[in-house]
C-alpha cells in the first residue's frame, strides 16, 4: 500500500510537532485507519513534500504528527498554466483532476464568446478540492492555482508580456514543437471553438495556433492531450 498523502497550508518544520484536523483529520483516521506510529506524507501546495509520523491521536477528529523529514520539490518545468473554457458537467472535474495529476501550476477559465458553462456560486471551492485530491492521489507537492475568469485575448497578452510560450488549440494551427523550453501557456476553446474574431484578437496578442490532429476534441480531451505532449515527451 503506498503511504497517503495529506495536506496542511499552514506549513511545517523538520523535527516540529503539528496538528491534523478537519476533513484531513477524519480521512486519515476515520478513513484511512491511521495509528501512532503510521507514517504519512504531508504537502502544503507549494512544493514542501514531507514525511512525517502520527505521534498521538484525540478521538478520529485530530493527530498529532512528527515532521521528520522535509523536501522542496522544483514545480515541473516547463511551467504550463492551462487556459480553457469551462467544461460541461463532470467533464470539467476529470479535467482538472487529469491535468492537475499532469503538473499545470494554474489554470485559467476563459471567458468565450461561444461558453455555454459559466462559473457558479461555490464552483472555485469544487475546483479546488478536486485539484487537492488529484495532488494527494499523484504525490504532487505544487496545487495549481485557480485565476478568475477572464477574456481570451486579456489572457493571451497578459502571458505574452510576461513572457510565455502561448499556443491555441486550432484546426488550422501547426505541428506542436516540444523542444522549446520556455514556460507556456495552452488556450483551449469551448465546445463550439473560439470565434474567428477572437482568434484573430489572440493571435494580434503573440498566441501560436498548434493543431491537436485531425478529429475535433471535446474540452478536456484536447487539454490533455495538448499538456501530455510537454510532459510526456
Amino acid at each position: 500500500m503506498s503511504m497517503p498523502t495529506f495536506y496542511l497550508d499552514d506549513g511545517f518544520r523538520q523535527g516540529s510537532l503539528i496538528s491534523l484536523s478537519g476533513k484531513e483529520a477524519w480521512h486519515a483516521l476515520g478513513v484511512r485507519r491511521l495509528d501512532v506510529g503510521d507514517p504519512i506524507r504531508i504537502i502544503d501546495g507549494k512544493g514542501a513534500h514531507a514525511l512525517a509520523t502520527v505521534e498521538s491521536l484525540e478521538g478520529r477528529d485530530q493527530a498529532s504528527l512528527r515532521v521528520v523529514e522535509i523536501n522542496q520539490i522544483p514545480i515541473l518545468k516547463p511551467d504550463i498554466i492551462l487556459a480553457t473554457a469551462i467544461a460541461k458537467g463532470d467533464r470539467h472535474s476529470t479535467m482538472l483532476d487529469m491535468a492537475t495529476q499532469l503538473g499545470i501550476s494554474a489554470w485559467q477559465p476563459l471567458l468565450c464568446d461561444r461558453s455555454v458553462s459559466k462559473v457558479g456560486k461555490n464552483s472555485y471551492q469544487r475546483w479546488q478540492r478536486i485539484c487537492l485530491e488529484a495532488c494527494k492521489q499523484s504525490g504532487s507537492a505544487w496545487l495549481p492555482e485557480l485565476l478568475p475568469a477572464a477574456k481570451p485575448e486579456d489572457v493571451a497578452s497578459a502571458a505574452c508580456a510576461a513572457g510565455r510560450e502561448v499556443l491555441l488549440a486550432h484546426p488550422d494551427g501547426a505541428d506542436v514543437d516540444c523542444s522549446s523550453t520556455a514556460d507556456k501557456l495552452l488556450m483551449i476553446g469551448p465546445e463550439g471553438g473560439f470565434t474567428g474574431s477572437e482568434v484573430r484578437r489572440i493571435v494580434a496578442a503573440g498566441a501560436k495556433k498548434v493543431s491537436l490532429g485531425q478529429q475535433i476534441l471535446r474540452i478536456e480531451t484536447a487539454a490533455v492531450s495538448l499538456l501530455a505532449r510537454f510532459r510526456l515527451s
